[in-house]
């Protein structure tokens, strides 16, 4: 089976006022090799990881909380929503989107496209804070203008050291691209922190 372990799957938390986390999921999607069929996604897609079976891949579409397989991720929102509300789905919902900080205005347009093909939202509020954060503190500490937003959707991680650890790895695969020893890395970062 093939896994990409350098970037590890985000957590994907969808949140409806008055009802609470709906479903907490991992961003992984399992498809077939042969005809890129989904075989399962979420948590249970977890699950196929590490198993003996040569027709699988199982990935992850965001990278440190940003979209890095479009398609996929369009695939994976599209099957979350239908898993937290089945038929009952908001058509054209207004939903909040909560996101890593420190993401670029690309990052942003990606994921707002990206939900915007698989969830057809109506409006779409982007916050890069902690969605924990978001979910405690609203509505009673944003403007009114943003109570309208009943679904709040993270794309986080329960453990922010993972995410400085792959940028970490990310800096290292650069740093050995252009021949730069992990030693030296290393004191680079030694004097970042004087």
């Amino acid at each position: 089976m093939e896994y990409d372990v350098l970037y590890e799957p985000a957590d994907i938390v969808i949140h409806v006022q008055g009802k609470g986390i709906v479903l907490k999921e991992k961003s992984l999607v399992a498809f077939q090799k042969n005809d890129n069929k989904v075989v399962a996604y979420g948590t249970d897609a977890e699950r196929l990881i590490g198993k003996d079976t040569d027709n699988i891949v199982v990935l992850s579409p965001f990278r440190q909380g940003m979209v890095w397989e479009f398609t996929v991720a369009v695939k994976l929102f599209s099957l979350l929503f239908k898993k937290a509300f089945g038929k009952k789905f908001f058509k054209r919902p207004k939903v909040a989107v909560c996101v890593p900080t420190g993401i670029t205005p690309v990052e942003k347009k990606a994921i707002m496209d990206m939900l915007n093909i698989s969830v057809v939202a109506k409006e779409l509020f982007i916050v890069d804070i902690p969605v924990e954060t978001f979910i405690r503190e609203f509505p009673e500490k944003f403007p009114n203008e943003y109570r309208k937003f009943k679904i709040t959707v993270g794309i986080t991680k329960d453990e922010p050291e993972r995410y400085v650890e792959e940028k970490l790895k990310d800096a290292l695969i650069y740093a050995e691209q252009e021949q730069i020893s992990p030693d030296r890395v290393c004191e680079l970062l030694q004097r970042l922190k004087e």
